[in-house]
């Protein structure tokens, strides 16, 4: 009997060691096929989930990031931010400008010093606008993020700055804003964190996993686990805060509850930005492959976000909202020159054009404000 007892023992133990090699094969196998017939972003989640603005980087953090574009190297400052340390008191005789906005203006693709902010920062360095004022252009990109995340990042972190020029870098991605942390409700913005999934909130017991963050810089099947995850994600917080935003009978009329929230978080955005005695100012700027919606012809069907752009734009203009509309520049060039080839981001080409195009229009807002103008800007062609 203890001779048979000690027999099924073996064949038990035989067993999960069979099994845990059949796993791990599988696991290899599935590693390989995606490696060469479906490669994944490789790339360690920078950001978390946040009680307020939904979710934001994460502090301290550095990460790297490869696809078939590019690799690239991610460094979070100690209060969450892509940029250099800067201290919540502003130095003396310093012009401070934040710019706010999604992974387009976090970043995305390119090195720490690449994005806009920071080219813009250089560029205005060099013009010496006055001896004896200091520029300092801060980066507040968060990816994934609408106006609805930027603004409640603004009222979480950026009033911290004593900001004396806000740019908001908006995209023509206006869903974000329709199940991001704000509801409509009797016209009023209501503040709505409960949109976000808990998948966010148990993030940060995954980084305490031995190899978590080695595998997810290196496997691919780690990164199309961590990618369905992230869908999964996007779909819960979205379907939840959808429903607060959209009464079940007017689901027909997304693009109109979309294009109202995002001109409510605008106007409510540039209220505040102005009570702070600092100016605000928009950039619109272009997804790839976006065309001028001058360019459509009768026959062609326009597309919604192109629609929802026009809509919000005329919404600005009528609210006398400094902006400036990058569309147009892009669409009669190679856009191959200034965008990732598999990537719908911008490449550091297309983020130094950027920087070009808006450094007259911060200048003139930069002098206006050395010379206590803070209420007298208008539009800027």
């Amino acid at each position: 009997m203890a001779k048979t007892a000690n027999n099924e023992g073996h064949y038990r133990f035989l067993n999960i060691i069979i099994l845990f090699i059949s796993v791990f094969i599988s696991l290899i196998g599935l590693e390989l096929y995606l490696r060469y017939f479906n490669p994944q972003k490789l790339s360690l989640n920078v950001s978390q989930w946040d009680p307020y603005v939904g979710f934001t980087l994460i502090p301290n953090f550095e990460a790297t990031s490869i696809t078939k574009d590019y690799k690239m190297r991610v460094k979070i400052n100690s209060h969450g931010l892509r940029d250099r340390e800067f201290s919540y008191g502003k130095p003396p005789n310093t012009i401070r400008i934040g710019i706010f906005g999604d992974s387009f203006t976090m970043g995305e693709g390119v090195q720490n010093e690449e994005p806009y902010p920071k080219v813009l920062e250089k560029l205005l360095k060099k013009e010496k606008i006055n001896d004896k004022c200091n520029i300092e252009v801060i980066n507040f990109g968060i990816g994934k993020t609408g106006i609805s995340q930027q603004l409640a990042f603004y009222q979480k972190e950026g009033v911290k700055y004593n900001l004396d020029i806000v740019l908001v870098g908006l995209l023509a991605d206006f869903g974000r804003n329709i199940g991001g942390v704000f509801i409509l409700k009797d016209g009023a913005l209501i503040h709505n964190h409960t949109a976000y999934s808990t998948i966010r909130k148990i993030q940060k017991i995954v980084y305490w996993v031995p190899f978590y963050r080695w595998l997810s810089e290196n496997s691919h099947l780690v990164n199309f686990i961590r990618q369905f995850a992230t869908i999964m994600d996007d779909k819960i917080r979205m379907s939840k805060s959808r429903l607060e935003n959209i009464v079940e009978k007017d689901k027909t009329n997304v693009m109109e509850k979309e294009i109202e929230i995002t001109s409510k978080l605008i106007e409510e955005f540039y209220k505040e930005v102005r009570e702070s005695k600092a100016f605000f100012f928009l950039i619109n700027l272009p997804m790839k492959g976006q065309r001028d919606i001058q360019s459509y012809t009768e026959n062609q069907d326009i597309p919604t976000n192109i629609l929802e752009d026009k809509a919000v734009l005329d919404f600005i203009r009528g609210k006398d909202i400094p902006y400036v509309d990058l569309v147009p520049y892009f669409v009669n060039i190679d856009q191959s020159s200034y965008y990732f080839k598999f990537d719908g981001h911008m490449n550091a080409k297309g983020h130094e054009m950027i920087a070009n195009i808006i450094k007259a229009d911060i200048i003139a807002l930069i002098n206006k404000k050395i010379r206590g103008n803070y209420y007298s800007v208008k539009e800027i062609d």
